[in-house]
């Protein structure tokens, strides 16, 4: 049962069947959930089990790994150390870490590794890390020690574009880049990361169960690891070695509440508001979605906009046996952690967002980009025929957008749609010809249910 009844009623049974609806839809065994409004926990509870087989619920407190919300509270740390005089933002990290970038005329700074805009894309370590502890590859290069992975770095130098400044620059979500910045908090501290993390972040925030580089199964009330695979969850083991500060921490949705608590609020005791707001400053374009929402990058935060205007600001995290989202809207004060032991096809990042929404009385499908349009391609997947059936067509979801495959006597093609907006009511999408033609692909509502527009063709729904 939910530790806390700040939420309305029916309020509450909207979020809890959307969970639960999640949880079964996408064979996720379990999940921590919490939602903060102002300074109140208004929302507290585990869902599912985090041992399948023992069938061991999930409660508030389950060790969940988190991932790549790690980031944000090693940003904490570096920001610490900014405060405290040792370190400027606009340093070269080799100022302060031996061995990763002397190769490099102009090396990135401590705000290039932060924003990941230091020019590096990924070297591909922490999947490779990840998949030999998990088994699930063959990889054989060299990356088990500290040497190892120093090389790694220093061989991957050649792959840089670009690269340094405050803004405009182009973006790589560089894991080593958070891995590179933990080792800085350790040259400058003296502190091994984990002891300074817990001494200085989690411990100050009340964040008594939350650890850095563990694995939870050694845990009591740790998260059993699955990893997803075509039957559904396989129980698995938990990538501990070489995550780290990109994606090493292990939480619980009751210290993920003190966490967005301080995310909202700040905490002096922690780090002066002014750098808690640079943290949360978009300062680098991530993407933008097909409505022109932009993403933009802090220090391990992302910021997009969101309900109304409002400013959403989050992370999510995955490490194959576990995923999270944790987010706020900046003006609402109303935030949402999302944690689970597996990493669904539905990731807890569409999850939060979703919740939010319900919260504020809003539809998730309209407001969250992600379910509006896989409603949408749901909506309008299914078989069609024209006239006389001389052409027929299969409408499949794929990835936001539709598979268009029309046959003929005289042969077929396939086209992918993508939509033209995410408005879960606009039936229109659009694909590009070979030939570099833009291709309208359009469904309309009839009486008798939906007619599908393309090319030549208007083909009516068969089993939509």
């Amino acid at each position: 049962m939910a530790e806390t009844a700040l939420l309305a009623a029916e309020t509450r049974r909207r979020v809890e069947a959307f969970v639960d609806d999640w949880l079964t839809e996408n064979d996720v065994p379990g999940a921590g959930v919490a939602i903060v409004d102002g300074d109140d926990v208004a929302y507290l509870d585990g869902f599912g089990a985090r041992d399948l087989e023992a069938n061991e619920p999930a409660t508030s407190d389950t060790l969940y790994g988190v991932a790549s919300i790690t980031k944000s509270v090693v940003a904490t740390c570096v920001l610490q150390l900014v405060d405290a005089g040792d370190v400027a933002l606009d340093d070269p990290v080799t100022a302060h870490v031996d061995g990763y970038f002397e190769g490099l005329a102009d090396p990135p700074t401590v705000h290039d590794l932060l924003t990941h805009t230091s020019g590096m894309p990924s070297d591909g370590a922490s999947v490779a890390l990840a998949a030999r502890m998990l088994g699930e590859g063959s990889e054989t290069a060299p990356l088990s020690s500290d040497g190892d992975h120093r090389r790694h770095v220093e061989q991957s130098l050649g792959e840089r574009a670009g690269g340094g400044g405050e803004d405009g620059e182009r973006f790589f979500y560089y894991n080593t880049g958070y891995t590179v910045l933990g080792e800085l908090v350790e040259a400058v501290d003296g502190r091994a990361l984990p002891a300074y993390v817990d001494d200085e972040v989690l411990a100050p925030l009340g964040m008594d169960r939350s650890v850095l580089a563990a694995d939870p199964t050694e845990h009591e009330d740790g998260m059993t690891p699955y990893l997803m695979d075509e039957d559904g969850p396989e129980r698995s083991t938990f990538p501990v070695k070489g995550i780290g500060a990109a994606g090493g921490l292990l939480s619980t949705a009751r210290d993920l509440a003190a966490y967005l608590r301080f995310a909202m609020h700040g905490d002096e005791a922690v780090v002066p508001e002014g750098l808690l707001e640079r943290a949360q400053r978009g300062h680098v374009g991530r993407g933008e979605q097909v409505d022109g929402t932009e993403k933009r990058y802090g220090y391990g935060w992302m910021r997009r906009s969101f309900l109304g205007g409002d400013d959403l600001v989050g992370h999510s995290g995955t490490l194959s046996v576990t995923s999270a989202y944790l987010g706020f809207l900046a003006e609402r004060e109303l935030g949402v952690a999302v944690a689970a032991n597996t990493a669904p096809e539905v990731h807890p990042m569409h999850v939060g967002p979703a919740l939010l929404a319900i919260v504020e009385g809003e539809d998730p499908a309209g407001a969250v980009a992600f379910h509006g349009l896989r409603a949408k391609a749901r909506r309008v997947a299914g078989s069609y025929e024209s006239y006389r059936g001389v052409a027929s067509a299969e409408v499949e979801p794929a990835g936001g957008g539709v598979e268009v495959s029309i046959d003929t006597a005289l042969g077929g093609e396939t086209v992918t749609a993508r939509p033209v907006s995410t408005d879960p009511d606009d039936l229109a999408f659009e694909a590009v010809s070979a030939a570099g033609d833009r291709v309208p692909v359009e469904f309309e509502p009839t009486a008798d249910g939906l007619d599908l527009f393309v090319r030549r063709w208007r083909l009516h729904a068969d089993s939509v």
